[in-house]
């Protein structure tokens, strides 16, 4: 890949081997969101009804994953372990995938590394639930990619998969709107709605049994996302931690709406591309009704948005990040917050991604450019 020493290859790929040696012995004995969401792939493949009820704790992922996950629930009836490794390593490929791509967008390896431990936890939070996280990450990461180099078909293409896959990233479709990239906003559209409808085709054709079968899974997640609070680290949380009227929190989202619009709306640098879509992905699991903490491994491309850059910022905005990356890497949540600290500590995601989104915002500017003085 462009970007990459052989010599930065060999250092990926050991590293890779090494953190799939910690991480894979980890999923198989935890690994709880992956083995639930294969009893969804074991009843589509008997024809049983999938979407009847919600799990006990959360809802079951798009329709797409159900038959995404197939392979792997044939595997589980020979071995659940062998399964779980299988997906672990997906995981670990597809975040190993990123950090070389994200390569490419550095002078060096420092802001990655930063990065990286900037969203530890979340990270680490994924391979123990065995999430699929990472690989939305790689999805978001190579739809940036792509529309930077304007290819927008392709980059819909990964745009319209990581929404059937789970969801919230859909207001990346919405971005493309706002940006005129109608190309890559029909592309993603599509793509989202063949596979979310093309994985209940088993079901029988449109308009009965496919249809019929997403719209019982948009049923049961408005009843289990929404009607249901949890303490999920989005502003939808703080209804449950602080008790906070609804009204309050939609009036928190749309003020992150407006942020992140006059944002959009300001003078482009020539690192636009990246600061838009990490602010944008930041955006959608910050007002998603369920996030937890692992989501916010999808601060990665906000955070190398504002790493990457050449110009050196103001102390203010060093001493912002260094709080938002505090609070974003879980670290304190290691037993170390004092319990006068509680309103921070129990949403602790919810603040970082708040902090981190405002220095987003007032850092996306424009670089300076030199103005040629007449002579």
């Amino acid at each position: 890949m462009a970007g990459l020493t052989p010599r930065d290859t060999r250092a990926l790929l050991l590293a890779g081997a090494l953190y799939a040696a910690i991480v894979i012995p980890i999923g198989i004995h935890k690994g709880g969101d992956f083995t639930q969401e294969l009893t969804q792939s074991e009843r589509l493949l008997r024809g049983l009804p999938l979407y009847v009820a919600n799990p006990e704790k959360g809802v079951w992922w798009p329709p797409f994953t159900a038959l995404g996950l197939v392979p792997f629930a044939l595997v589980a009836r020979w071995s659940l372990a062998a399964a779980k490794t299988g997906w672990a390593l997906l995981n670990v490929f597809c975040l190993g995938w990123t950090l070389a791509r994200a390569r490419a967008w550095t002078a060096a390896w420092a802001p990655i590394a930063v990065t990286v431990a900037a969203v530890a936890k979340p990270l680490q939070s994924n391979f123990e639930h065995l999430n699929l996280t990472p690989i939305l990450l790689a999805l978001i990461v190579a739809a940036a990619a792509d529309l930077e180099s304007r290819r927008d078909t392709r980059a819909g293409v990964w745009i319209g998969a990581a929404t059937a896959i789970k969801g919230f990233p859909a207001l990346l479709l919405l971005y493309l709107a706002c940006r005129g990239r109608w190309r890559g906003l029909a592309t993603g559209v599509a793509v989202a709605g063949g596979l979310t409808l093309g994985a209940m085709l088993p079901y029988g054709p449109p308009p009965v049994g496919a249809a019929t079968a997403v719209l019982d899974w948009l049923r049961i997640t408005h009843q289990g996302a929404v009607l249901t609070r949890y303490g999920t680290q989005s502003l939808p949380g703080f209804a449950f931690f602080f008790g906070w009227p609804s009204a309050v929190v939609l009036a928190l989202e749309l003020c992150c709406f407006a942020a992140v619009a006059f944002a959009l709306g300001r003078p482009a640098s020539g690192d636009a591309i990246f600061f838009d879509i990490g602010a944008v992905t930041l955006l959608a699991v910050l007002v998603s009704p369920i996030a937890w903490l692992y989501y916010y491994t999808l601060a990665f491309p906000a955070w190398l948005a504002l790493l990457q850059r050449p110009r050196p910022y103001d102390p203010w905005v060093r001493a912002s990040l260094l709080i938002a990356g505090v609070l974003t890497s879980g670290v304190l949540t290691f037993g170390l917050y004092p319990n006068f600290l509680w309103f921070i500590r129990d949403p602790n995601y919810t603040w970082g991604g708040l902090a981190l989104l405002a220095v987003l915002v007032l850092a996306r500017s424009p670089e300076p450019r030199l103005v040629p003085q007449p002579v």
